[in-house]
């Protein structure tokens, strides 16, 4: 073992743990403690070596001391109180160790000298609008892939998918919690009310147990208190040389590499002071470089991280964020320039359930989802996506109308309730073709309108190949084939993985998709078309109301790229159960309407040119979307052959039943027509006529009403949606 260590002060002024060249410093809070200290372990043959804490060692309640000399790799160490031994809630990692003939857990010590950090690193720069996040829990995504030379379900693992990644355009991976978990107490206490002892015991109304206890649970999804500081040694390969920490670093620096962003996951209950959560947040960009957070659970002051200055090129991830309180001047340091709000992202389920109700055909949602759908937040990012990992993967979004959680033993009755689904005809798994037609289109249409949207797009692993949980939309203690990322789901995964890829591909080439600037609805350029306008079944004339489900999406290219002709992109958008024709605006001579993309065919992707043969209206099939360019063209006008449609006009019987009865709101045509004619926001006839005959191929101030009501100043707030969001619904 060496030389014995030997303790002395160490003066620190919070609690921590720092390794140097020679030894540690380990800094804690012990309050009122008769007895205190830290017990070193040799890792190993197990001797120990006890060091109480004495008054000379304390600031208040705070201890630290410095212990040399050592290898910090060599050791571990547990903490006493009185009698209590315990593993240090601020360790670098946590160990099983033997030591006097038993097995004890204790904690390990960072896997280099702290003054070897990565902190003045150049962080990863991206073009405005270029981030796409993918979204993975670093076990599961590697369990079922069976091409890997790394340890299934561990840090080097999913490092090995980073070409896969790198193929689908990921700039950023967000990691679900990634730390070692802190032993679940709740039970052991007891429950201190009758809600807490239902949450813990519920029962049905005839007072028979819901929950199976007989059945282990474990937290695969890790959102409890944690060893924050700790990479878990479960996602790492046994033997790694440095350990989980190590493999860790490493982990990060392959993603670095390839020029992929790290965010992690950090989910702080209650009990987790707001110094304490900065402290963690500081330490993993100090120490392993990551580049983001997303901060979930008790947050008190998200204040204190938007003004931190050690994190002012780090993205954090909320909910959403006081803007106004957290812009301007910091009133500590006024002389040291202004708190920026550009790294700050709202992250929520208002656009997911919109964009849920929307492409089902629901009422009421149109207007809502354009607000979403075309808002450019000013001073600040958003994420826009259409599954999480809480809740329905995409595949089971239109093949299952409820929760199907009897697998996680509470009887069901776990997970939310409010899916916003819908299952096209039939629950689960079907071999009726009109249903998984439609199934496929639905499916296009929610990652078109997704990628296309003027926000940072997340992905959720594995809907990309349409994996499935069977439709358990809570699959948080499965730890195993229900809850990992499955990989091979037949040439329907397959399909959606290459239109993905397209629709990705089509994005990055179409700057106007990127969400830099919010747009003005008027033209501003003087090109003859508004950077964004907004049409119906005429041009000019779109239809936003209670029951409508159709609308046209005009954006001129010119505003992002200069050009000497006119470039416009033209989105067809039906989620009506009928096909829709929608008006195209007027354009100059020899510039031609072209269709690029029809999400109704299972090849969307229109290969070489196809011009329309009516250059008026554009004809969208059932819950389709229609993507359009203007193109130089004097060919004559020619008809594209049929292809095999993905979802039909007329659905199935099956199908139009199901709609009735996921979507109660929606309303028989003549009532639709009718309400429509009656709509109080709809566009008064003599109002959008003396529009027309004023400038009926441009688009003026007044008919631009509509659109900049859904598009309004970003510094405005907006009307309160119909659909809630369900991000920081309890399990």
């Amino acid at each position: 073992m060496g030389l014995i260590p030997l303790i002395e002060p160490a003066h620190m002024f919070h609690p921590g743990v720092v390794v140097t060249e020679n030894g540690i410093i380990v800094s804690t809070v012990f309050r009122e403690a008769d007895s205190c200290g830290i017990i070193l372990y040799h890792i190993a043959d197990g001797i120990s070596v006890r060091f109480p804490f004495t008054d000379e060692y304390r600031f208040g309640s705070l201890y630290s001391v410095k212990i040399s000399p050592l290898q910090a790799n060599e050791w571990c160490y547990q903490l006493y109180s009185g009698s209590t031994c315990f593993v240090d809630p601020g360790c670098r990692s946590v160990l099983e160790i033997e030591s006097e003939g038993k097995m004890i857990r204790a904690g390990g010590f960072f896997y280099e000298p702290d003054h070897h950090l990565p902190a003045y690193r150049s962080s990863l720069t991206k073009k405005d609008g270029d981030d796409f996040i993918y979204c993975l829990h670093v076990r599961g995504f590697t369990m079922l892939s069976g091409d890997l030379q790394s340890v299934p379900g561990t840090f080097s693992a999913a490092a090995e998918k980073i070409d896969y990644l790198k193929s689908l355009g990921v700039t950023a991976v967000e990691l679900m919690p990634v730390y070692e978990l802190q032993p679940e107490t709740r039970a052991n206490k007891g429950p201190r009310t009758m809600e807490d002892a239902l949450a813990l015991y519920p029962v049905n109304i005839k007072g028979h147990p819901i929950r199976d206890l007989s059945v282990p649970r474990i937290n695969y999804w890790g959102y409890t208190r944690g060893f924050y500081y700790a990479p878990r040694a479960s996602l790492s390969t046994p033997g790694y040389p440095g350990g989980p920490q190590k493999e860790f670093a490493d982990m990060v620096r392959r993603f670095h590499d390839a020029g992929i962003s790290v965010y992690l996951q950090l989910f702080f209950p209650g009990s987790v002071s707001t110094l304490a959560q900065t402290q963690i947040v500081r330490f993993y960009v100090t120490h392993y470089a990551i580049d983001g957070f997303h901060l979930m659970g008790s947050i008190e002051d998200l204040r204190v991280f938007s003004s931190d200055p050690i994190l002012a090129d780090t993205k954090l991830f909320h909910t959403s964020f006081p803007y106004e309180d957290i812009a301007g001047t910091d009133a500590e340091n006024p002389e040291s320039g202004l708190i920026s709000t550009a790294n700050l992202y709202n992250y929520n389920s208002v656009f997911s359930n919109l964009l849920r109700c929307f492409c089902k055909s629901d009422d009421y949602v149109l207007r809502e989802f354009m607000y979403e759908f075309l808002k450019v937040p000013a001073g600040h990012g958003n994420v826009h996506y259409i599954c999480s990992n809480d809740g329905f993967t995409l595949r089971d979004l239109v093949s299952y109308n409820d929760r199907h959680n009897e697998a996680n033993g509470e009887g069901g009755n776990d997970g939310t309730v409010q899916n916003y689904s819908w299952n096209c005809g039939v629950e689960g798994d079907t071999d009726d073709e009109e249903v998984l037609r439609l199934r496929g289109n639905q499916i296009r249409n929610m990652l078109t309108l997704l990628f296309l949207s003027q926000s940072t797009p997340l992905l959720n692993a594995g809907d990309e190949v349409l994996n499935t949980q069977q439709g358990n939309n809570n699959p948080y203690c499965q730890d195993n084939e229900l809850g990992w990322t499955g990989w091979d789901n037949g040439e329907a995964g397959e399909e959606t993985l290459r239109f993905l890829r397209k629709i990705i591909a089509f994005k990055k080439a179409h700057r106007i998709f990127t969400g830099v600037k919010p747009f003005k609805s008027t033209d501003y350029l003087g090109c003859g078309y508004p950077d964004l306008s907004l049409h119906g079944e005429e041009a000019w004339k779109p239809d936003l109301g209670q029951f409508s489900h159709s609308i046209g999406i005009c954006l001129c290219e010119n505003y992002v790229r200069p050009s000497d002709k006119t470039d416009l992109i033209y989105l067809a958008v039906n989620m009506h159960w009928e096909s829709r024709e929608l008006g195209l605006p007027k354009l100059a001579p020899g510039r031609r309407w072209n269709l690029l993309v029809d999400t109704a065919l299972e090849d969307s992707f229109i290969e070489g040119e196809c011009i329309m043969d009516d250059q008026r209206i554009v004809e969208v099939a059932p819950r389709s979307i229609r993507i359009l360019n203007t193109v130089t063209s004097n060919k004559p006008v020619r008809r594209r052959p049929a292809k095999k449609k993905a979802a039909p006009v007329t659905e199935t019987v099956a199908a139009q039943e199901s709609v009735k009865a996921a979507t109660p709101d929606a309303e028989p045509v003549k009532k639709a027509e009718a309400a429509k004619a009656a709509a109080p926001d709809a566009e008064p006839v003599k109002k959008a006529e003396a529009a027309k005959a004023a400038a009926p191929d441009t688009e003026t101030v007044q008919t631009q009403d509509t659109a900049k009501n859904i598009t309004p100043d970003p510094d405005e707030i907006p009307a309160q949606n119909k659909v809630k969001d369900s991000s920081n619904e309890e399990e």
